[in-house]
């Protein structure tokens, strides 16, 4: 029988998990959403067709300025639009709020879902690392749709493992569930289209295949799906359509959706083996215990949880490995399942020893480990690189700051790799030395370090690479001249867009010098490359020019330095 004191105990040891939890995966998502600009190009683009969207109270068609953007469905705007509404409409932390509530909304998912195949325990810990993964804590700081669909994604795979495992006949699981299911799938399709539908369809139909049996696609309520969808998709389709003449699914069709899947879109292409190959860097910190989760995976093959996690993961990578357009988040809604494998194997392993007889395997697995962890400590070399070449030169304390990241980086890279070799090669250490390195060997040591390392990361490194956000170095210029209406020429970014909320032309090099000769007041931003041709146009309407402001930055988008000239008329 448990004592009253001891109960209270087991109590305390709860609630403060659970404080644990929220804390360490509030301190990466949240930091630095406010104090880093707007990033090009997507972010701008999803952050300012929101903003258009408040300012002319049109919840239907989606413009950037005065053009359609048919690039994704309508429901990453509504989101956008109701915090924007809400916190402020010039604020960019507006428009990435959607983003962070929804990375720490898939951090409770993935804590329900993974406590319901390894037990609470196993469950925290894998929350935590999943918190820690570098690639989910960049997405949660951009205002796009990714997190937002990888919220949707791990709920509606969470609900689809409660059908298949659950048997209990019960209107819960009979209706419920499978309602809240498609709801999440359709709301899935609202955000980025089919992606959640893909996943869904691939998991279900390799899962039966595996299973070898076909009982499933009974209890997901099909039926139920496609009314769901119709009530959910069609007003809003059928609205756009209309207000667009038809055009808004033909350019979705033909300029976004397609493209990606015959060639490298926006020179974004790469072979297959793209996602393996740069595999240290999307699954970071955690990449280095790839080797030791496959043992795992191969141990536990005959486990069904572990098939429902591979039937999510296996399809999915294969496919977006064939797809030429390659981008480093793409493996973003199988992160998950991929996490809570390598996450368990790793508790599995600290329990249990590697069964690896031939010390040549042993080696082989050791190696990966090795170079599978390096991801990290090359993150925090371009890391300092950048603190040096886009920083301020008078900002020692960045420098400091990312001396001291580019140290933790490399401090979990000497960890992962001393804890790869304590599961690969199961020492048993007798020196006093090696027992007091073994203190260091829990795996809480690292969230702590990663969690500080992305605290500094983005509340003070990337928000003082001031050379890096050209866009806000002009906008801090624009507020001490006194002009009518601007206008760029060479510089385009959508970040410039955003900070001067729409009211700038973007135009060529004779449309500038136009714009300059008819205002008495205009401001014309001419990108250097375009300098000399500005000039010519300039020279041929006989305008004087002045040029009185220059900057310099580094455009990322392009991968290329440049200087951004600020040029009035004398009249």
């Amino acid at each position: 029988m448990i004592s009253k004191s001891n109960f209270l105990l087991t109590l305390n040891q709860k609630f403060f998990l659970k404080i644990l939890l929220i804390v360490f995966c509030i301190i990466p998502i949240f930091s630095g959403i406010n104090s880093i600009p707007p990033l090009d190009r997507d972010e701008s683009r999803f952050s300012q067709s929101s903003y258009q969207m408040v300012e002319s109270n049109d919840y239907i068609n989606i413009k950037f300025q005065d053009e359609i953007r048919a690039k994704k469905p309508i429901g990453i705007y509504w989101l956008q639009t109701f915090s924007a509404k809400v916190f402020g409409i010039d604020n960019i932390s507006s428009y990435r709020l959607p983003s962070t509530v929804a990375a720490f909304i898939t951090i409770l998912t993935l804590w329900f879902f993974s406590k319901k195949i390894f037990g609470r325990k196993v469950a925290l810990l894998i929350t935590l690392l999943f918190s820690t993964n570098i690639i989910f804590v960049s997405e949660a700081h951009i205002a796009k749709t990714d997190t937002v669909l990888l919220s949707l994604i791990c709920l509606q795979q969470y609900l689809l493992f409660l059908i298949i495992f659950e048997k209990e006949k019960s209107y819960k699981f009979d209706y419920l569930i499978p309602l809240l299911m498609w709801l999440a799938i359709s709301a899935g399709i609202l955000i980025k289209g089919p992606i959640s539908l893909i996943i869904f369809l691939l998991t279900t139909i390799f899962y039966c295949i595996l299973r070898k049996s076909i009982s499933i696609l009974k209890r997901i309520k099909p039926l139920m799906g496609l009314v769901i969808a119709a009530i959910t998709l069609l007003p809003w389709i059928i609205n756009v359509e209309q207000s667009t003449d038809g055009s808004f699914l033909y350019k979705a069709m033909q300029e976004d959706f397609i493209p990606k899947l015959i060639s490298g879109q926006e020179g974004h292409g790469a072979y297959p083996g793209f996602y393996i190959l740069f595999s240290t860097f999307i699954l970071w910190p955690l990449a280095c215990f790839l080797p030791i989760s496959i043992l795992f995976v191969l141990q536990k093959k005959s486990n069904s949880a572990i098939q429902y996690l591979l039937c999510w993961i296996i399809p999915y990578w294969l496919i977006i490995e064939l797809v030429p357009t390659k981008l480093i988040h793409y493996p973003l809604p199988i992160l998950p399942p991929l996490i809570m494998l390598i996450s368990a194997s790793l508790l599995f392993y600290e329990k249990n020893d590697a069964i690896i007889k031939n010390m040549k395997i042993k080696n082989l697995f050791f190696s990966l480990s090795i170079l599978l962890g390096l991801g990290g400590v090359i993150f925090g070399c371009i890391l300092y690189y950048f603190a040096i070449k886009f920083g301020n030169s008078d900002n020692y304390l960045l420098f400091i700051i990312s001396i001291i990241s580019l140290l933790i980086f490399l401090c979990v890279f000497i960890f992962t790799t001393f804890k790869n070799y304590l599961l690969i090669f199961t020492p048993k250490f007798t020196s006093s030395f090696w027992k007091f390195c073994l203190i260091f060997k829990n795996i809480k040591f690292l969230i702590i370090l990663i969690s500080i390392n992305y605290f500094f990361i983005f509340s003070f490194i990337l928000p003082s690479l001031e050379k890096l956000y050209p866009s806000k170095l002009v906008f801090n210029e624009l507020k001490n001249i006194k002009y009518e209406s601007i206008s760029s020429v060479g510089f385009h970014e959508p970040s410039l867009v955003f900070f001067l909320k729409g009211n700038i032309i973007l135009s060529n090099s004779h449309e500038g010098a136009i714009f300059l000769a008819e205002g008495q007041n205009n401001l014309v931003l001419v990108e250097e490359r375009s300098k000399n041709e500005f000039e010519i146009f300039a020279k041929n309407l006989e305008l004087k020019l002045k040029e009185i402001k220059k900057i310099e930055g580094f455009n990322y988008s392009k991968g290329k330095n440049i200087k951004i000239y600020f040029y009035k008329s004398i009249h």
